[in-house]
């Protein structure tokens, strides 16, 4: 990138053509970057950078107002009416005509953000009002005929702050307003493009979205999450919209092992493209951890189905109760394959690493236990059961054993509440249902006699600094060993991928040090020819909508593979955040809708869901408080 000579980004102007400040902005700027791409200008809803003072400043705010354009809804007029004046005049400087109405562009650019109801309308005009001040000089050559205005090309890059926080890069604000206007059928359309699974990621998701909603600064979030779900509720209740056909047939087949929501994702956008795709799954249902780590109280089984459904409909096969034993390319390119992308996920536990933990049916794996409830094997329950672990599958064994009739059950886990990396959601309905939290502890021996358990020793901990995770590590006090009585442990600290399909040798090729497979992260390529893999096997046990989101890209890669081109996964921005702004005055605070939930007495007898999930008529109720904090870039 060359020398950044002039910047107004976030309020805060250096301008490098005037000499006194020139070192002063060598020192700090450049204040945005764009990773894979270089530009001479940019502007973007916060300012403008300038890397190159021959720039052509006019076209430049001529193409991000054609941008902003597409993006006004026009709900209050405001800034559509605004936008459209402004470009009008701009427009009509380009053909040549000789009108000096700079002053009318500052007025409108000052007056939209006073009475726009929304956050792209208090913000979209803020740079356009930058050129005009510090590049007033080339506007006034345009608008006098004394310099003939360029028609350029530009790059855009639209974003919002819960966009960006969305590992899946879903056009929340899209989506959202489609249910402010009652389009729940084209908000479905709109999701689906990335989430092919809106019910089960509208149910099961951490919602890193939420985090980032800029209405946490005034009475709290948006129910991003929730709003989903109404879409595929919705969709549920009401006849199956029918789904896009692959615009052409092509002859290629692929092979998906693995039917989690990485591979269905991989598989729905493949056979989209036209592929003729084959999923292999080894457990007798799809869905991955979906189907057999998240309990029916949670994500109720006739919702994941219902979405298999839509996209076995598209044409995807699904082979059940096939495992594959060896992975064999050149036996998948005899039977036509000429692809692979493996998604097995993360399924097997990972040991707690104390004394007595040998596996017996009194000391079992949280995955384990898990999918043996959920593909319907009796559990009989004990007085006490102890979960190690504070993620959220020792709060799903913790919830469900209080749903089995277990007496009591307590959740032994290492740091405090604070650094829980479980859903913030479960922990609380956990307690209210009677889970026993012991925080700042650690076990050291599973007491046993024989194959049962009689108790667990811990030891009690205390935090240190920071480690590599960004949670302060847990440093154990020396003789402070206690013992809890209990009759079952389940061990809920981590999940590593089964491998053994490789064998000896393909795990030395296609596996890395710490038990995942590797890839190359822009293709999802293996060092294997031709095999692909994301999802848990590869990140290690993350959430369902970031291994959706590795399908998604899978599918891409795969597609450039086969057609011999380059994955294309376009510049993105750094060094720069998003939530900022100039102006965040404005906002009409609106009180957040709640889901209601089943009573707790009602709701630890049986496997109901526990949250009841909004009405079509509070979905959009809802969906009118956000705020539509678009953020586009143009560049060049």
């Amino acid at each position: 990138m060359k020398t950044v000579v002039f910047s107004s980004w976030n309020g805060k102007v250096v301008d490098s053509r005037k000499a006194t400040v020139r070192k002063k902005a060598q020192e700090e700027l450049p204040l945005v970057k764009l990773e894979g791409a270089s530009y001479s200008a940019l502007m973007g809803w916060n300012g403008i950078v300038v890397n190159d003072l021959e720039a052509d400043i006019f076209s430049l705010t001529r193409a991000y107002l054609r941008e902003a354009r597409k993006l006004s809804c026009g709900e209050c007029s405001v800034c559509m009416i605004g936008i459209d004046l402004v470009l009008d005049i701009m427009e009509r400087m380009a053909r040549g005509e000789k009108i000096d109405d700079i002053e009318a562009i500052q007025k409108v650019v000052k007056g939209v953000p006073q009475t726009a109801k929304c956050n792209f309308g208090r913000n979209v005009l803020v740079p356009v009002g930058d050129a005009i001040t510090y590049f007033k000089a080339e506007f006034q050559s345009i608008a006098q005929g004394k310099k003939q205005a360029k028609e350029d090309d530009y790059r855009v890059f639209v974003s919002a702050p819960c966009m960006e926080a969305c590992p899946a890069h879903l056009d929340v604000p899209g989506y959202i307003e489609l249910i402010k206007n009652h389009r729940f059928a084209d908000s479905l359309d709109l999701i689906r493009e990335k989430c092919i699974l809106p019910g089960v990621i509208g149910r099961a998701c951490t919602h890193p979205c939420e985090e980032a909603c800029i209405r946490n600064n005034l009475e709290g979030p948006v129910a991003i999450r929730l709003l989903k779900r109404a879409v595929a509720d919705y969709d549920l209740q009401t006849e199956t919209k029918e789904l896009p056909r692959p615009r052409e047939e092509k002859k290629e087949r692929i092979a998906v092992v693995g039917a989690g929501p990485a591979g269905l994702a991989a598989a729905y956008h493949l056979r989209l493209m036209g592929y003729q795709v084959t999923v292999f799954e080894a457990l007798p249902k799809a869905g991955g951890m979906a189907a057999v780590g998240i309990p029916d109280y949670r994500l109720p089984k006739n919702i994941l189905q219902h979405e298999v459904d839509v996209i076995e409909r598209q044409g995807v096969e699904i082979k059940f109760n096939t495992k594959v034993e060896k992975l064999d390319v050149k036996q998948l390119e005899k039977e036509g394959f000429s692809a692979v992308f493996v998604a097995v996920g993360a399924h097997n536990g990972t040991k707690i690493g104390c004394e007595g933990e040998d596996a017996s049916p009194y000391v079992v794996q949280g995955v384990d236990f898990l999918r043996r409830i959920n593909l319907g094997e009796k559990v009989e329950p004990l007085e006490k059961v102890t979960i190690i672990g504070g993620g959220n599958v020792a709060l799903d064994c913790a919830r469900s054993c209080i749903r089995l009739g277990f007496k009591k059950v307590e959740i032994v886990y290492r740091r405090s509440r604070k650094e829980m990396p479980g859903n913030k959601e479960e922990i609380e309905e956990a307690i209210h249902e009677g889970v026993k939290i012991t925080y700042l502890a650690a076990p050291v021996k599973i007491v046993r006699k024989g194959e049962k358990v009689t108790a667990i020793e811990c030891v009690k901990m205390k935090l240190g600094e920071p480690d590599e995770s960004g949670r302060r590590r847990p440093i154990a006090i020396a003789g402070s060993n206690f013992k809890i009585k209990t009759d079952m442990v389940i061990a809920a600290t981590g999940q590593k991928p089964d491998l053994s399909f490789l064998g000896e040798k393909g795990k030395s090729s296609l596996s890395t040090g710490a038990g995942t497979i590797a890839i190359e992260e822009t293709t999802l390529q293996t060092p294997v020819a031709r095999i692909f893999a994301g999802g848990d096997c590869v990140s290690g046990p993350a959430t369902l909508i970031e291994a959706l989101d590795m399908g998604n890209r899978a599918a891409k890669a795969i597609d450039a593979y086969l057609r011999g081109q380059k994955v294309d996964v376009g510049p993105r921005l750094s060094a720069l955040e998003l939530s900022a702004q100039r102006e965040a005055t404005g906002a009409i605070r609106m009180e957040a809708l709640r889901p209601r939930l089943l009573p707790v007495d009602e709701r630890v007898k049986n496997y109901e869901e526990v949250e009841q999930g909004f009405t079509a008529e509070e979905a959009v109720k809802e969906a009118a408080r956000c705020l539509r904090c678009y953020r586009i870039v143009v560049w060049k």
